[in-house]
């Protein structure tokens, strides 16, 4: 499969149609042997050094998050940690990796077994990239484990300004039903309103194959994505009680998947998007609106 391939949705193009074309992107995607490949590849395009841990903002260079330093045993981060099963998975807090500039919108898991204490059906079906955590999210409301989505928007490495980024990629695993796991990048215009850069579908790879996807832009404009990860969470838990989502079933259109490394250029003060023109708002009105009630449907 070549590494730069990907499946771009109705939203690059609508993106693109509000943005102009001020804003190259480059696309790095690939499965199995390919997804390190595009990873190294992307850092590389990138430029500069891995800034570590903290630091406060640096000038070039990125972050990489790979969840190995988490503990699992309930004293991660001064304890401030949701045990869901103590010493194999727990919740981070929103603020875990604030000071790489990096903050997500809720509690998200990171496991050490790749989750299959918590969903025992999917035991032996992850793997992991990096030794040996890994991270998804879970149901935390109603059980129906249709939380499909991970939140972040970027900051400042170590402040709770928010920033921008030139690119964002992280790596999933075992994605195997096209369009079941994407990426999608939003900025801000002058107004501090997201606008969407375009949704880019992972690519798809065999069972416990690893994927890449990683979008670099050419200047700092991201300020936030939103990963879909498979059809369906793992597993539910809302402080008290645990239940698995159970076994992934392609034929009916299930696919389960986790995620592992993040990597992001340095986030630094963000580009403003423009605002779009009257005249291609008014053209590209209805399927704006389309989106949006998709994106809706999607979230209930």
């Amino acid at each position: 499969m070549n590494r730069y391939f990907a499946t771009a949705c109705a939203t690059v193009a609508l993106s693109s149609l509000l943005l102009g074309t001020a804003q190259a992107q480059q696309i790095f995607s690939g499965s199995g042997l390919n997804a390190a490949t595009a990873f190294g590849d992307f850092k590389t395009a990138i430029g500069g050094v891995n800034n570590g841990g903290g630091g406060g903002p640096q000038t070039g260079g990125f972050r990489t998050i790979d969840w190995d330093a988490v503990k699992l045993d309930g004293t991660d981060f001064g304890g401030n940690t949701t045990v869901v099963d103590l010493n194999h998975t727990i919740g981070i807090p929103t603020n875990r990796f604030q000071a790489r500039g990096v903050v997500f919108e809720e509690v998200y898991a990171v496991s050490g077994d790749q989750f299959a204490t918590v969903n025992p059906a999917t035991a032996g079906q992850f793997n992991n990239f990096s030794p040996s955590n890994t991270f998804v999210m879970f149901d935390q409301t109603n059980g129906q484990f249709e939380d499909r989505f991970i939140d972040q928007h970027f900051t400042l490495a170590g402040t709770a300004t928010l920033a921008g980024t030139r690119g964002f990629g992280a790596i999933f695993n075992d994605v195997e039903l096209p369009g079941s796991s994407s990426i999608e990048y939003f900025g801000r215009d002058a107004s501090n309103n997201k606008v969407s850069l375009g949704k880019f579908n992972v690519a798809t790879g065999a069972s416990g194959e690893s994927e890449f996807l990683g979008v670099l832009f050419d200047q700092p404009i991201v300020t936030d994505v939103t990963l879909t990860v498979g059809t369906n969470a793992l597993f539910s838990f809302d402080g008290t009680t645990l239940a698995s989502f159970g076994a992934q079933n392609l034929a009916n259109g299930i696919d389960l998947a986790i995620t592992d490394d993040f990597v992001f250029a340095e986030p630094t003060q963000f580009t403003a998007v423009p605002e779009p023109s009257t005249a291609v708002l008014f053209a590209s009105g209805t399927a704006l609106l389309a989106a949006q009630r998709l994106r809706r449907l999607r979230r209930k």
